[in-house]
């Protein structure tokens, strides 16, 4: 399996978000070798960067290895709680395959938006108006129109690219899309 990197922002689930607030999740557990590039990182989940947080510590383990702690620190209640949450994740995981424990401490509870939209348009509305609007690459036009199609970020990078992690490449999409509509006056420039 590739190795894999987290640099400045760690994404999680949604349903974690008030374990990581509260302070019972304080690691995050991978499948794989998970290479760390930075002290300092915003943890992301259900769309908000919800903490920032300095990776306290990186270690690998084979899943047979994976213990009670290991799934408390990671806001869960014990080792086979774990194992059924990373097969629900994952998929189908062995004993010998290596997971990355990343632990952190929250440094600074937020409660932000990841991106904000001009006059409250939503990524659905972005999409709607820059369809109708611009002069878009093939690539934009399948991005957008899947974007409407799911209503979700997520699901259109998870069908598009096959992972959520990309969900940047729609974002970026997004965010060309909106300079271009403020450039054309469809809509306003909030700084104005």
């Amino acid at each position: 399996m590739p190795l894999k990197y987290v640099g400045r922002h760690l994404m999680v689930k949604a349903k974690f978000s008030d374990a990581i607030r509260t302070g019972k999740k304080r690691a995050t557990i991978r499948l794989g070798r998970v290479d760390v590039r930075s002290k300092e990182v915003l943890i992301h989940a259900g769309g908000k960067i919800i903490a920032k947080a300095i990776i306290k510590n990186a270690v690998y383990k084979r899943v047979k290895e994976l213990t009670d702690n290991d799934a408390r620190i990671d806001g869960l209640d014990s080792r086979e709680e774990l194992i059924n949450e990373l097969r629900s994740y994952y998929g189908n995981i062995r004993d010998n395959d290596i997971v990355s424990i990343i632990e952190f401490e929250v440094v600074e509870v937020l409660d932000g938006p990841e991106w904000k939209y001009p006059q409250g348009l939503t990524p659905y509305e972005i999409a709607k108006l820059a369809l109708e609007n611009l002069g878009l690459s093939e690539k934009e036009q399948v991005i957008l129109k899947t974007l409407i199609e799911t209503k979700s970020i997520r699901k259109t990078a998870k069908k598009l690219f096959g992972k959520l992690s990309d969900r940047w490449k729609v974002r970026r999409v997004l965010q060309k899309c909106v300079s271009k509509l403020i450039e054309k006056g469809v809509i306003a420039n909030e700084m104005d």
